[in-house]
């Protein structure tokens, strides 16, 4: 059998691009895959919203988050809000607009609903007493404040000193509860990512191990097993830093090359 992996020093910088390569090719392989086969289905008497595949990982954090602010997303969207969000964190979890989505249906919904159920649904989710809820709520069903009457600077200067304490408050509640949901999809984003690294590893080990085989078959002496399958598992890590790795290490070789008088 011919050897074609007998490999020098100074081609270790293109071995690391080439592991680097795999992993790369392996994470891309179980992205395409995970979106195209992820479905939603509906179970149980009360036809509970279920999803499997790699695209709705991380979906139950935000589902977690937006458990209590139903009554507000379901007046803005009608009941199939759940699924609307669901179908666009498939497209892009927090770089689409599930996120978006959430924020301006509580924003929409919150106004129109009743002033217990808004107490009721601020006290539940922000842990609020009742007086503190009950005045939050009044402030975000508030109609915004008429701009005063002039202008000019005059006019600049008579309106500067009048803050509405209605619209602070609901001001600092839209910033509350942006930060609620940003942190929500961190974490979704943090699950996701977890998870198709795995599979990705997994991907990239098969990939390893087959073309070992498919060499073997054509008469090529293949990499030693150990080796093969170390290839496959760091492949994946290795994919976003192989590039500047594999520079640095050539540069290095480069340089100690010429210390040692040798030509490059």
């Amino acid at each position: 059998m011919s050897d074609p992996f007998s490999m020098q020093w100074d081609q270790l910088g293109a071995a690391v691009a080439g592991v680097g390569a795999l992993g790369a090719a392996a994470f891309g392989v179980v992205e395409s895959v995970g979106k195209a086969f992820a479905f939603s289905y509906r179970q149980g008497p009360h036809k509970h919203l279920r999803h499997v595949g790699l695209a709705y990982v991380g979906l139950g954090s935000v589902r977690r988050m937006i458990g209590p602010l139903r009554p507000a997303l379901k007046l803005a969207y009608g009941a199939d809000y759940e699924e609307i969000v669901a179908q666009q964190y498939r497209a892009g979890r927090s770089d689409g607009p599930a996120s978006d989505t959430i924020r301006q249906g509580v924003r929409l919904g919150l106004p129109f609903l009743e002033q217990d159920a808004a107490t009721a649904l601020i006290a539940a989710v922000w842990d609020m007493p009742a007086a503190s809820s009950g005045q939050l709520a009044a402030a975000l069903k508030a109609p915004a404040a008429a701009p005063a009457a002039g202008g000019g600077a005059a006019g600049a200067a008579a309106a500067a000193p009048a803050i509405d304490p209605a619209q602070a408050l609901a001001g600092r509640f839209a910033t509350a509860l942006d930060a609620r949901i940003n942190a929500a999809f961190q974490v979704a984003d943090e699950q996701y990512e977890a998870s198709a690294k795995s599979w990705a590893a997994v991907v990239s080990v098969a990939l390893a191990v087959g073309f070992n085989i498919g060499m073997a078959k054509a008469g090529v002496t293949p990499l030693p097993w150990p080796i093969d399958i170390l290839a496959g598992l760091v492949a994946v890590p290795l994919a976003p830093v192989a590039k500047d790795l594999s520079t640095s290490l050539q540069n290095a070789l480069t340089a100690f090359k010429s210390i040692s008088g040798k030509p490059s």
